[in-house]
C-alpha cells in the first residue's frame, strides 16, 4: 500500500536532511553540491526545492541538528551527579564523537573556517551554536565552583570559551592528521589540569 503523500514528503525531507548533514560534515559546505545531496538521499533533484529554499537553508538545518546532538543536556543539573562529573561526562562524550566520526572534525568548527565570507546567516548560526555550548558549560563551571569542586577566579564564561576553543583546535588537528590523539590529549589535559 503506498504511503500518503505527507508521509512520503516527510520521508524525503528527512533523507535530504540526513544526507546533507553527512556530506557537509565529510566534504564541507563548498565541497557539497545540491546534486550530491539529492543523489545521496535518493531523491529527484526537483524535490529538493519543495523542502528547502537553498543549500544555505539546508546547511542551517544541519547546524541545528548537529548542535542538538552535542550532549549539552548532560551539563544540566537535572541530569544528576555532581557538576564536575557532568562536565567530565560531557567532555568524554564530545571527545568520543571523534571515535565515531573519524577524521571529520567538528561540523561547527569546520563551517566556522569555511563560510564566514559566504553567508552571514550561516556564520551567525554557527556562532550561536558555539554560544549555547559555552553558556551551558559556564553554568556547570559556576556550579562546580559553588560546590567546591573547581577552583580559580577567571570568569566561568571565559574558562568555558577556552575549553571550547581548545576542543575545536584539537578537533582540527585530529582532522588534519587523521589521528584522534589530539582530541584524546585535549580530554586528558583539560580534565586533569584545566578543570581543577
Amino acid at each position: 500500500m503506498p504511503r500518503p503523500k505527507s508521509q512520503a514528503s516527510a520521508g524525503t525531507r528527512q533523507r535530504l536532511s540526513d544526507a546533507a548533514l553527512d556530506l557537509f560534515h565529510l566534504r564541507g559546505y563548498n565541497g557539497t553540491s545540491v546534486q550530491d545531496i539529492v543523489a545521496a538521499a535518493g531523491a529527484p533533484k526537483g524535490t529538493f526545492y519543495n523542502h528547502f529554499a537553498s543549500k544555505e537553508d539546508l546547511a542551517l538545518d544541519s547546524v541545528a541538528r548537529y548542535s542538538a546532538a552535542m550532549g549539552l543536556e548532560m551539563l544540566d543539573e537535572k541530569q544528576g551527579g555532581t557538576p564536575l562529573e557532568r562536565i567530565t561526562n560531557h567532555l568524554r562524550f564530545i571527545t568520543g564523537l571523534s571515535d565515531t566520526m573519524g577524521d571529520r572534525g567538528c561540523l561547527l568548527g569546520n563551517f566556522a573556517t569555511e563560510i564566514p565570507a559566504h553567508s552571514g546567516v550561516l556564520r551567525d548560526a554557527v556562532d550561536a551554536g558555539f554560544g549555547r555550548w559555552i553558556a551551558a558549560l559556564a553554568v556547570a563551571i559556576e556550579q562546580a565552583r559553588a560546590a567546591g569542586e573547581l577552583h580559580g577566579n577567571e570568569p566561568a564564561r571565559e574558562l568555558a570559551g577556552f575549553v571550547v576553543s581548545s576542543y575545536e583546535g584539537a578537533s582540527a588537528r585530529a582532522k588534519a592528521s587523521g589521528d584522534p590523539a589530539a582530541v584524546q590529549e585535549f580530554f586528558a589535559i583539560t580534565t586533569a589540569r584545566i578543570l581543577t
